[in-house]
């Protein structure tokens, strides 16, 4: 018996058609003009954002999916050293040797807490430089068709 992953999200965006969209779009001009502007450009100028929206929408997917992915692992390696940390604290029986066997166990959970801190923040910047990328990349890209656009009405 198939379970389905929690943390499968693709099912939300599996109907999101860009391409469908577009054409809708393009129906929807057909046969409507404004003298002197291309519709036609303009519909591909949507398409292509439409195209960066599920493009974003998949990367900050795939990003989130990975973050809880690893913080699922970060608990499953912390549980595993808890029950390490128990089993060597419970055979010391000096208590000079208990306390100083704490203090190490604390400063390596500090450690690797703030290891773990990092790790989650670089995947998040990452996630969000690579969105931020493409956003910035087809506003100015938009901005100039835009401007071809307005250039070609006389």
């Amino acid at each position: 018996m198939a379970t389905q992953n929690p943390f499968d999200m693709s099912a939300l965006f599996a109907n999101f058609d860009p391409q469908a969209i577009a054409k809708q779009l393009q129906e929807g001009f057909s046969g409507t003009s404004v003298p002197g502007i291309d519709t036609n450009s303009l519909v591909e100028t949507q398409r292509k954002n439409m195209e960066l929206l599920m493009s974003t929408n998949q990367a900050m997917l795939a990003g989130s999916q990975a973050l809880i992915q690893r913080q699922a692992g970060m608990l499953q390696e912390a549980i595993a050293e808890v029950t390490n940390a128990a089993k060597s604290l419970s055979t010391s029986g000096n208590p000079g040797e208990v306390s100083a066997k704490q203090i190490e166990l604390l400063q390596k959970a500090f450690e690797k807490a703030l290891a773990n801190s990092n790790e989650i923040s670089s995947m998040i910047r990452e996630t969000q430089d690579t969105v931020t990328n493409k956003v910035n990349s087809r506003i100015a890209e938009s901005l100039q068709e835009l401007k071809e656009t307005v250039a070609k009405v006389k």
